[in-house]
């Protein structure tokens, strides 16, 4: 092997090695934020999105930008604490440079319903939902910057839509 024929194998191994570490730390947000989303930690969940983010969680609606974010985390804040217990799984990711696309399994154990001005405790419910995501690389760290999710199982809520395309700074590796 020739001094120049190494450094391409180098280079392209390093190349490799980043978009293998950009997809981990993708996961690790991601995984994140499920359990800042179940353990009802919103000043966690907002520092996951980038300052332009586009969100739209179904029935919740579309938001736009942290201050929305913000004002839907609230929101969801006030709405309780049930006491639901979440999976995540089956992640496809794309990275391309600073940028990256996602898709991932959401499947949630219902366990609390409202009911005549109550709550009535059930176990056994479930729903599985899509996240079709967006992320971009900022500051040091990949945050999302568009996400959509619905519905799928037993019953769907319509199709997800493609996330916002989004772009953003540069990022090596």
């Amino acid at each position: 092997m020739t001094e120049t024929e190494l450094a391409q194998l180098v280079a392209a191994l390093s190349d490799r090695l980043g978009r293998l570490e950009d997809v981990e730390a993708i996961k690790k947000l991601h995984r994140s934020y499920v359990r800042s989303l179940a353990d009802r930690e919103w000043t966690d969940l907002l520092d996951s999105f980038t300052e332009d983010a586009v969100v739209d969680l179904s029935e919740r609606g579309l938001r736009r930008g942290r201050a929305e974010l913000a004002e839907l985390f609230d929101a969801m804040g006030e709405a309780g604490h049930p006491h639901d217990g979440y999976v995540l799984s089956s992640p496809i990711i794309d990275v391309d440079g600073d940028e990256a696309t996602g898709s991932w399994t959401l499947h949630r154990h219902r366990c609390e319903f409202p009911a005549m001005g109550a709550t009535v405790r059930v176990f056994g419910p479930w729903w599985e939902g899509r996240y079709e995501c967006s992320y971009r690389y900022v500051g040091g760290r990949w945050r999302f910057a568009a996400m959509t999710f619905r519905l799928v199982a037993p019953d769907s809520d319509g199709e997800a839509a493609a996330p916002t395309p989004v772009h953003g700074a540069s990022h090596a590796g």
